[in-house]
């Protein structure tokens, strides 16, 4: 288990590198863009989270590099003052989490300072550094940071806890890491989308998590809470609220739990009466 996660670590370096690169490639000179203006400011940077999910699980699962949706970037070294001057030219908005939103081409970039992480905030931290960035997510699959450039005479440094990211690629299973949220009923949504396009199984403290913040949540609620966080519905809410329902009918297990597969998905309702009631198709988001 050990070297198998020594690998893993050693293929998301290398997909790092390989982002970082500049190999001609239009699609990633936004991203250099942006990473070249922060190395130009003598700022500390890191690679984080989700980001660096879809480097490595394109690799993994699809055999080829990966595009994330967005890049998450934290800082250290330049307060938030002077990043919102560096990056005037291409800011569309402050983020509620007291960082910036870029946009640059068709790239979304959240950019902030490692103090200013919520979870450091909210738990009034000490310590604010990239180590313990991976205690402050709320999905283990999310607890990973990687230098975005090499310090001189040496390679760059992987921030991994706990390897808890790691392990949840391994077996992919998606599970809680901080069972607190400002915002529950989008961590409900976000992490069942997470876990249905990957195909992973989700965790217990997750499924216990899904039931007790999700169970009220009506499908028209659900198509709004992806809107505002996605911009679109990755699914429809009629197919996240089913997913609810059978989450909450078996959220008990100790054990990792599959989510249902195109055509399995049923609806119980009306009490102690069990009973398909609805095959719910479409169950993985559109490509």
């Amino acid at each position: 288990m050990g070297t198998e996660v020594a690998n893993l670590k050693q293929i998301l370096l290398r997909e790092v590198g390989l982002l970082s690169q500049n190999d001609g490639s239009t699609w990633k000179g936004p991203i250099l863009d942006v990473l070249g203006a922060l190395r130009q400011s003598s700022v500390q940077a890191v690679l984080f989270g989700g980001t660096l999910r879809s480097l490595l699980t394109a690799r993994l699962f699809d055999g080829k590099r990966g595009r994330p949706r967005d890049v998450d970037v934290v800082v250290s070294g330049a307060p938030l003052a002077d990043l919102e001057q560096r990056f005037a030219s291409i800011l569309n908005r402050k983020t509620r989490f007291g960082g910036l939103h870029l946009k640059k081409g068709r790239w979304h970039f959240d950019v902030w300072p490692v103090a200013e992480t919520w979870a450091f905030r909210h738990d009034n931290a000490a310590e604010r550094s990239f180590a313990d960035l991976p205690s402050t997510t709320t999905f283990n699959l999310e607890a990973i940071a990687v230098e975005a450039w090499p310090t001189s005479g040496r390679s760059r440094a992987l921030f991994s806890g706990n390897d808890q990211f790691f392990e949840g690629i391994r077996s992919r299973t998606l599970e809680l890491n901080r069972s607190y949220s400002p915002f529950p009923e989008l961590t409900v949504v976000r992490g069942l989308v997470m876990a249905s396009e990957l195909g992973f199984r989700i965790g217990p403290r997750f499924a216990h998590y899904v039931q007790e913040h999700g169970s009220s949540l009506t499908k028209t609620r659900l198509d709004h809470v992806q809107r505002s966080h996605y911009g679109c519905t990755r699914f429809e809410g009629r197919t996240l609220a089913a997913m609810i329902a059978y989450v909450a009918r078996l959220h008990r297990t100790e054990d990792a739990l599959s989510l249902p597969e195109v055509g399995q998905l049923h609806l119980w309702t009306r009490g102690s009466e069990i009973g398909p009631l609805v095959n719910v198709h479409y169950l993985r988001a559109p490509q």
